[in-house]
């Protein structure tokens, strides 16, 4: 194992228009070959299970060329202090870098300020959180929201009743999310939400919750749901004897089988990317290698708009059922191709049906980003 001391200035963080520059800078080297942990806050799903999954595709990558000597890896279902315990662990273990997708924003910082005291390399993980000293590399909850938001609005021509199923109460991705739909939903004042609930980012949550929503209400003109619960909410449906109205879907091969089943089914995915683990494994490896990002790379950190220590990462697809490449809710994405339904099923043709359609950046892209 080699223990690579990092120092990580992040200077000229200001409230106007300055950037963040981060340097890692090596200090002793022990031998050959750094290791990487990776503390996963919640595991309830197969999305997280696939995003851990590429990372120990990509890790194990740079095992093979003798960048990486070991990875670690350990999973908590959304408990904070186990989370604090396994970064605890990691740091215990002489880890050089941990890789932080949080159970909640806030809950973490005595660990990850004993990390950054010993000089180990944080990076903030799909999930936004923010803390001084650590980079974050994150997807854009907030954009990827704003598109199905802004889609369910425009098919509903600006005017009905809907109900509202988010992710898991007090993680960030939700935070933003929530905060994506109420922003779209107050230019549509016609729009009227019945209720909303968490549904927890499973498909059985989220079929319970529709349930108590049918039963409740006797008209829903649309239904405004997060990934990965697409199928809850049909099953509801189904289970209740009724077609679905408009609604945001999925992104995971089975959705999208069903999708392509039911030709009067109105919806869309967008893919929230299990592979945003890649790239942040990628700028996490360069930072120990030394190499130093470039000021325009890092945007304010979504939690803290003073910390400007962020890359965030859009979301790789839009899935509607022909390609509407110059539709509303495709403004201001950059690096996201819309696709066809069609276009989804052939990307997935060898996947399991949990897969979700995945994507990410490039090595050579990646390298971009720095100096």
């Amino acid at each position: 194992m080699k223990k690579r001391l990092l120092s990580i200035l992040l200077a000229g963080v200001m409230v106007f228009g300055c950037t963040a520059t981060v340097f890692a800078e090596e200090a002793t080297e022990e031998e050959d070959g750094f290791v990487v942990g990776f503390s996963n806050g919640y595991w309830g799903n197969t999305w997280r299970a696939q995003m851990i999954e590429d990372f120990e595709s990509q890790a194990q990558k740079y095992v093979d060329e003798g960048i990486l000597s070991d990875y670690m890896v350990a999973n908590t279902e959304s408990d904070a202090t186990e989370q604090l315990n396994q970064i605890n662990a990691m740091i215990d273990a002489n880890v050089d870098a941990i890789m932080i997708d949080a159970v909640s924003p806030t809950t973490i910082r005595s660990a990850v300020q004993r990390a950054i005291d010993e000089n180990i390399l944080v990076v903030i993980t799909n999930d936004p959180a923010a803390y001084e000293g650590t980079i974050c590399v994150c997807g854009d909850n907030y954009s990827w929201q704003k598109v199905q938001a802004i889609w369910l609005a425009e098919q509903l021509e600006g005017k009905g009743d809907i109900v509202v199923i988010n992710g898991v109460a007090g993680n960030s991705a939700d935070t933003f999310r929530q905060q994506a739909n109420e922003a779209v939903l107050a230019n549509y004042p016609d729009i009227n939400i019945l209720a909303a609930a968490p549904g927890s980012w499973s498909q059985t949550e989220a079929q319970s919750v529709m349930t108590t929503f049918l039963s409740s209400y006797e008209n829903i003109d649309g239904v405004l749901e997060q990934d990965v619960m697409g199928e809850g909410v049909l099953k509801a449906y189904e289970n209740a004897g009724q077609e679905p109205p408009v609604m945001t879907g999925d992104y995971t091969k089975a959705f999208l089988q069903k999708w392509a089943e039911m030709p009067e089914l109105n919806t869309i995915g967008v893919s929230y990317a299990p592979g945003n683990a890649v790239p942040a494994l990628d700028v996490t490896v360069r930072l120990l290698q030394g190499k130093t990002l470039k000021e325009e790379i890092l945007e304010p950190n979504p939690m803290d708009e003073n910390l400007v220590n962020t890359i965030m990462l859009d979301p790789p697809y839009v899935i509607t059922r022909e390609v509407e490449e110059d539709a509303p809710w495709m403004e201001g994405l950059t690096g996201t191709q819309a696709i066809s339904l069609d276009e989804a099923l052939e990307m997935m043709a060898d996947k399991n049906d949990t897969a979700a359609l995945d994507g990410w950046i490039s090595e050579d892209i990646v390298d971009t980003f720095f100096e």
